[in-house]
C-alpha cells in the first residue's frame, strides 16, 4: 500500500497587523492554486529511503516526524515533484505537510492537520499554508497571541482560520516567476519583521476597513473589480511597509514596471506573494489570461528571464488517497 498526495501552492496577498498591540500579531489572506505541486508516495519498507527531488530535506523530515510520533518502522518516500523553493508560492508548508500526512496516513497516527503543522514546526508566524492544504480556498487567518509586553509570541497554538470561501472558478491569477533573487527564507523572515517599527494603527485600520467591508464582500458577491481594488490597495500598503527590509515595494524592479503594466492592461489587482520574487495579476475568464500571460512572459523574455502561467484557485486542498 501507497499515500499518494497532491498539494497546492499558495499565493499569500498580505499580512494585516503587525502592530501587535490588540495582543494578536500577523494575520494573513490568502489563495490556494491548482499549480505548482509537492507529489509524493510514501509506503512501509525496511529502512529510511528517500527518492526524488529534495530527497535529503524530506529524509530529515522524516526522521523528525517519526521520532515525534515514536514509530521505529521505516518508510520510502519517493518525491515525484515540488513547488520551487523562496519564491513565495508556500513550499516549505505544502512539502513538510506532504510529508507529515502521508506518513500519519501509513502509521495510523491520529492527528489533525493543524496537528501536524505544529509537530513539524509550521504555523509559526503564518496560518494561510497550513489552511489551504487543509480545505483550499481563499482564506484569512486571525494571526498569534502575543504575550504582554511582547510583540513577537513563542507560537503555542495555531492561528485561527477566521474566514474561508471557494474562490470563483473564471477568476484566474497570472503567476510570473522572474529570475531575480529569491525571497526571503523562514530563518530570514522574523528577524526582518524584527527590524522593522510596529505597523501604524492607522495603516493596520486601512487593511481591516479594506477587507471586511470590500474585499470579503465582493469576493462572495462574485464581483471581481471591487474585489481586485481592494486587494490592489491591501497590497500598496503591505508593500510599502516592508519596503525598508525588501528593497522597495515590491522585492524587484522588474515587479515593480511589469505590476504597473499588468494594471493597464486590465488585471484587476496586482501584487506580489510573501516575499517575492513571484507576483502576480488577476483576470476572468481565459482569453484575458492568456492575452497577459503572452505580454509579461515577452516582458520578462526581454530582460532577466523567467516563468509565466496562469492559474485557477484550488478549493478542494491537497490530494490525499491509498493507492496499489
Amino acid at each position: 500500500m501507497k499515500v499518494y498526495v497532491k498539494t497546492p501552492a499558495r499565493l499569500h496577498l498580505g499580512i494585516i497587523d503587525l502592530g501587535g498591540d490588540l495582543g494578536r500579531i500577523f494575520g494573513g489572506i490568502g489563495v490556494a492554486i491548482n499549480y505548482p505541486n509537492v507529489i509524493l508516495e510514501a509506503q512501509l519498507s525496511q529502512s529510511i529511503i528517500v527518492e526524488g527531488e529534495k530527497s535529503d530535506t524530506v529524509k530529515l523530515l522524516a526522521e523528525h516526524f517519526l521520532k515525534k510520533y515514536h514509530i521505529e518502522s521505516k518508510v520510502t518516500i519517493n518525491v515525484k515533484q515540488t513547488i520551487p523553493k523562496h519564491m513565495g508560492l508556500g513550499s516549505g508548508t505544502q512539502l513538510v505537510l506532504a510529508v507529515a500526512t502521508a506518513l500519519a496516513k501509513l502509521f495510523h497516527v491520529e492527528a489533525s492537520i493543524r496537528d501536524l503543522a505544529l509537530a513539524m514546526r509550521r504555523g509559526t508566524i503564518s496560518g494561510v499554508g497550513t489552511a489551504v492544504f487543509e480545505q483550499g480556498g481563499f482564506i484569512v487567518e486571525g494571526g498569534l497571541k502575543t504575550e504582554k509586553n511582547k510583540r513577537f509570541p513563542i507560537p503555542q497554538s495555531f492561528p485561527p482560520v477566521i474566514f474561508h470561501q471557494p474562490f470563483p472558478e473564471d477568476w484566474l491569477f497570472v503567476v510570473a516567476v522572474p529570475s531575480v533573487k529569491r525571497g526571503f527564507t523562514d530563518e530570514e523572515e522574523l528577524p526582518a519583521f524584527r527590524r522593522l517599527p510596529p505597523m501604524p494603527a492607522q495603516d493596520v485600520g486601512k487593511i481591516c476597513r479594506l477587507t471586511m467591508m470590500k474585499l470579503l464582500p465582493s469576493l462572495i458577491e462574485h464581483d471581481i473589480e471591487n474585489f481586485g481594488e481592494a486587494l490592489t490597495q491591501i497590497q500598496i500598503i503591505v508593500g510599502e511597509y516592508f519596503a525598508e527590509v525588501q528593497g522597495g515595494k515590491y522585492s524587484s524592479p522588474v515587479a515593480k514596471e511589469c505590476i504597473e503594466h499588468m494594471l493597464k492592461l486590465g488585471a484587476y489587482a496586482v501584487g506580489q506573494s510573501s516575499w517575492g520574487p513571484t507576483f502576480y495579476g488577476l483576470v476572468q475568464g481565459e482569453k484575458q489570461a492568456r492575452k497577459l500571460q503572452s505580454y509579461v512572459q515577452a516582458f520578462l523574455d526581454k530582460g532577466v528571464g523567467g516563468k509565466v502561467f496562469y492559474v485557477k484557485a484550488n478549493n478542494r486542498g491537497a490530494d490525499i488517497k491509498l493507492v496499489d
